[in-house]
Parts: structure tokens; sequence; C-alpha cells
């Protein structure tokens, strides 16, 4: 049988046609219930006639069923409400019943036929409406069973009697027990759905915090990104007033540089005309003719300082054309090639799409050499040069500082190498005038690079570590489609037939630039850094040299003393001096200006002479 519930204070709806209260067994009704059930098991026990215990035995039980009403009485609630208590009240109710009707004498099949139906009934139907009703039918069928056998018998016993209430209360008793039974089930069933919609609620719960924590993360990166994206166009606005502070500081040392240059140039001149001067009045043994050649020497020296001074402002827009970035590229590999040891590779890598520019060719190729020799200077031990060229559209390359026209489409001339990195105390002077990490350099190649790029609306950017490298970025605005570039080669210059130039040139970058020239015009060049060098090629050259173009001052052998030495083996050969020294400092020196090329000059003004010494 199921076990009793008795719940105290909490109250559980139910659908039962029966009140609330009618569901629990209080401490009265367990009273009032076990008081009848055993005041009849004790007048059937101590009223039958044909009794099988004895008297003895009678007593116990009689004293047993008033001990349970007693205890009944007094019981603690907490027992009353255990699980278990109802159970084992109808329990030992039961077995008292039964033990009572078989020592009363009364055991009768239809008696125990109909407590066993009404312990089916019980067990079968939940409702104490439904025992009562169906009981009251089990009493009325017993009651007619029952006055069958009296009419048979002839006699009338309390036993007899007695079955009918015993069978009512016991219903009662069973409805009762089993109505809460089934009262505690549903509540369980209640609370079990209460548990699982907590558990439902959790389950939610944990989504929404869940998703809480990935939009707080998503938050957290749009924060992160915010912040990365502040910190960036921070970087940029510095980098931009970095870059305008630099323009201003380049332009008024440009302008310093001009002016020093103008002030140079005049006091050279005047070196150049006065030891000129003394030097025709003295014979090469008399002992000041040493002296004061070596004033001259130091005095061209010094022209060659004013004119890289001077030439930092030759490039002005007058000279921009419009170029194609990779047909200057091919035609200057060869150049920057043997500018490089064996040990460094050099890799080119050119965009496949129109990518013209409105610069001076000459300035370009200049910018192009620097960056090389620069390049080359930090790999002494080899390493990898490569050369980039591509078209760029606004915010598609990182680290390329945009200012004006940073709208506009841009060809980026990219150049990395794997040497020693600079520091940022190097990359803040890199730019300066007469500012250079390397022994016996004047320090004006990457200013003429500044000023090349900038004339030409251009940018340039450095991205250097320590061991690490060096990134050069070079951008200048794409020349719209529809403009036609110029020609790369001036017709009325260029070489007629097999012509051989001597070019003798101890400066490398000029020499490269003239050297770049002369080939790009078809002249066959015979390139050497010193005299000595220009000596030993026109020995083992074979065929006749048709220009010799050298610095007038050079160390070891001057250049009027390599044209005699170079006359005794080609005496067609026409000499062409380079010189800071003006013309009529020249002519103070006995030199006739028609072989004379002063700096700064550019490439196509030594081209053109080359071709008008080569006509006359």
């Amino acid at each position: 049988m199921s076990s009793l519930a008795l719940p105290s204070e909490n109250h559980v709806d139910l659908p039962s046609q029966d009140s609330s209260h009618d569901s629990t067994i209080s401490r009265s009704r367990y009273v009032v219930l076990q008081s009848l059930v055993g005041v009849m098991l004790a007048y059937q026990l101590l009223s039958g006639a044909e009794l099988i215990a004895s008297r003895s035995t009678i007593g116990v039980i009689v004293v047993g069923l008033v001990a349970m009403v007693l205890c009944l009485s007094y019981a603690p609630t907490s027992i009353l409400q255990a699980a278990w208590f109802s159970g084992t009240v109808i329990g030992i109710d039961t077995v008292l019943v039964t033990a009572t009707i078989y020592l009363s004498g009364n055991a009768r099949s239809e008696l125990y036929l109909s407590y066993f139906v009404l312990m089916l009934i019980a067990a079968s139907v939940r409702r104490l409406s439904h025992i009562i009703g169906l009981s009251l039918l089990l009493c009325a069928g017993y009651g007619v069973i029952l006055y069958q056998g009296i009419v048979q018998a002839g006699a009338l016993s309390p036993g007899h009697l007695l079955g009918v209430p015993v069978l009512l209360v016991m219903a009662t008793f069973y409805g009762l027990a089993l109505q809460t039974v089934g009262a505690e089930r549903q509540q369980k069933t209640i609370l079990l759905g209460s548990i699982e919609a907590l558990k439902e609620t959790e389950r939610a719960l944990q989504a929404s915090r869940d998703q809480l924590e990935i939009r707080i993360k998503g938050l957290k990166g749009d924060l992160s990104r915010a912040n990365e994206h502040v910190r960036q166009e921070k970087k940029e606005r510095e980098g931009i007033e970095q870059q305008l502070h630099e323009a201003l500081k380049m332009e008024a040392i440009g302008r310093l540089a001009g002016g020093m240059a103008d002030e140079l140039s005049h006091l050279v001149s005047v070196i150049g005309k006065q030891t000129g001067v003394v030097l025709s009045r003295l014979k090469p043994e008399d002992p000041l003719y040493g002296p004061v050649d070596d004033i001259f020497r130091s005095g061209g020296q010094a022209a060659a300082v004013t004119a890289q001074l001077a030439g930092l402002g030759l490039h002005d827009g007058h000279v921009r054309q419009v170029l194609s970035v990779k047909a200057v590229l091919e035609d200057i590999r060869g150049v920057i090639r043997g500018l490089l040891p064996t040990s460094i590779d050099l890799g080119m890598v050119i965009e496949d799409a129109p990518m013209d520019v409105e610069v001076d060719r000459e300035g370009l190729e200049q910018v192009l050499l620097h960056l090389a020799v620069n390049a080359r200077d930090a790999m002494p031990h080899g390493g990898r040069l490569l050369i980039e060229a591509k078209q760029v559209f606004p915010g598609h390359e990182r680290g390329l500082v945009t200012g004006r026209g940073g709208h506009l489409p841009k060809v980026l001339i990219q150049v990395t190498d794997t040497g020693s990195g600079m520091s940022l105390e190097t990359q803040a002077h890199m730019f300066e005038p007469f500012f250079s990490t390397k022994e016996m350099n004047v320090g004006l190649g990457l200013t003429a690079v500044y000023g090349i790029v900038k004339h030409s609306a251009g940018q340039v950017d450095v991205v250097s570590r320590p061991g690490e490298g060096t990134v050069v970025r070079v951008a200048l605005p794409l020349v719209r489609q529809g403009r036609p570039p110029a020609s790369s080669i001036l017709a009325h210059v260029a070489a007629k037939d097999e012509e051989t130039v001597l070019l003798v040139e101890p400066n490398e970058i000029d020499r490269k630039l003239a050297l770049s020239t002369l080939l790009r015009h078809r002249y066959h060049v015979l390139e050497a850094s010193s005299s000595v060098e220009a000596l030993l090629l026109t020995q083992q050259h074979p065929g006749a040299v048709h220009v010799a173009v050298s610095d007038l001052m050079m160390p070891e052998i001057g250049g009027r003393d390599l044209a005699r030495r170079l006359l005794e083996q080609h005496p067609m050969m026409k000499p062409l001096f380079i010189s800071g020294y003006d013309d009529e400092a020249m002519v103070s020196h006995r030199l006739n200006p028609r072989y004379l090329l002063r700096r700064p000059y550019r490439q196509t003004g030594l081209v053109e002479k080359v071709r008008e010494l080569l006509d006359t």
C-alpha cells in the first residue's frame, strides 16, 4: 500500500472535487477513525460467543487498541506528518481487523471476500467520494448476503452486524489515506514540474549570460578596435605633423644651402681665378708652384661640394615630364646591378599596370641609385635587395604617410634590404644635409632624394629597425590616362655609328647617372673611377676612344695630365673636363671653355656636350 504524506502548512491545489482540507488526515481524524475501529473491534471480541482466542489474548488486543488511540492522541506532529506513518497505521489496522474477525469466530467467506473487494476498491480508486460510494454498494451486497444467511440460520449475532460498520470505517480510512497519497503525488508532480521549470529558467539564464559575455567580448573588441583606430589616427596625425615639420625644416635648409652655394661659388671662383693668375707667372720648378697648385686643387674640391649644394635645387618643375616607372626601372636595372657586389641578390617586382608619373627622369634615376647604394652599404656581408613598383590607392598601403593629394592613386616604389637597419635617431636626421654615418661621405645624397621626391609632389617614408633591415617607400602621383609618356631618347644627341666615350668620374652616383644616360643614347662607354683605371681600360680597349669625360681635379693624375696621355694613344680624342669652377676661372688657367662642363650639370647637358664635341 502507498505511503501517506501529511503536509502541515503548505497548500496544494489539486484537480479534485474535494476541498484541500479533506486531502489530509489530521490528528482528530486519526483519533476518531481509530477510536471507531477500536470500539467496534473490542466490542466484537468481548461480545463474541464463539471466541477462538483466550480472554487474556483478547485483553491484550483490546489494550493494544486503546494504546493506539492514545499514541495517535499524543504523537508528535512530525511523526503524524511522516510519509510512512499513515501506511503503518492502516497496515496495523488491517491486521487487527483480520485477526479480530478470525478470533471472534466470525470468519466467514463472504466477510473476507467483502473485505478483500474493499481493499481492491481502495487500491484502484483515488477519490474519497468514489471509495465511500462503492463501499456503500459493497455493504449493501454484504447485507443481502448476511440477510440470506440469517434467514437460513434463523439466528442473528453481533458479529454479523458489526461487519457493515467495520467495512465503512475501513473504507473511509482507506479513502482518506489514499486521497492524501494522491494529493502528495500530485504535489510531487507539481514540485518536479517547478524544478524542471527552474532548470529551464537556469538554462535560459545561462544562455543569456553566454550571450551577454559574447556581447561584452564584442564590445571589448569594438572598443579595442576603436582605441587602435584612435592610436592609428594619432600616429598618422603625428606623422603628418612630423612631415610638415620636416618639410619646413628642409625648406629652410634648402634656402640656406642655396644661399651658401651662391656665396661659396663666388669665393671659389675668386680662388680659381687668382690661382690661375699666379700659376701663369710661375714656372713648374718654382717652390711656390706646388703650394699654389694645391690651393687650386682644394678650391676645386670646394667647388665640387658647392656644386652639390647648388644641385639640391636643380630639380624644379620645369624639367618634369611624363615617364613610365616600369620603363625607367627596366632601363636602369643593369646600372643598379653594377653597383652591387655578387654577394647581394637583386630582385625587381614590377606590377603589370599603367604606372606613369610626372617627374624628372634624371631625378628619378638619382633617387633609385642613392637608395641602392645605401642598401648596399648596409649589407657589407651580402643580402637581398628588392625593388618593387606598383599602384596603390588611399588606405590600401599601411605605413605610408598621406598628406596633400592623399586621395589620389599613386605609384609606389619600395626598396627593401636585409641589412643592418637604422636607429630612430639616425632616421630623424637621415635627410639632413651633411649628415652621414659613413666616412668620406659629404652626406648630401639622401637630401637630394628628399628634394627630388618633394619637387615631384611625392612622399618618402622610411621604416627601419636595427638588425631588421630597411624599407624605403617613395610614392609619386599617378598621371591620368591620355597623357603619352615622353621619349627617353633625344634623337639629335644620340650616338652615330660606333662612338666610344671614356667616362672617368670618382663620384659613384654621378658616374652611374652619366653611364645610364650615355648608354640610353646608344654610346659605347668605358667606365672608370680613377685616372689609373682609365689608362688601363684604354690600353685594353681595341678600338678608338672618341671622347674622354673626366673630372678636372682627381687624385694621382689630374684631368689635363690624363688627357695628354690619352691623346698620345688616341690623337683624335676630344677631352671634356668637369669642374666646379666657372668659365672665367678656367680661362685664367688657359682652359678652353669649349671643353669644359661646369658643375652642377644635368645629364642632358652632358650628352649634348659630348655630341657637340663629336660633331666639331
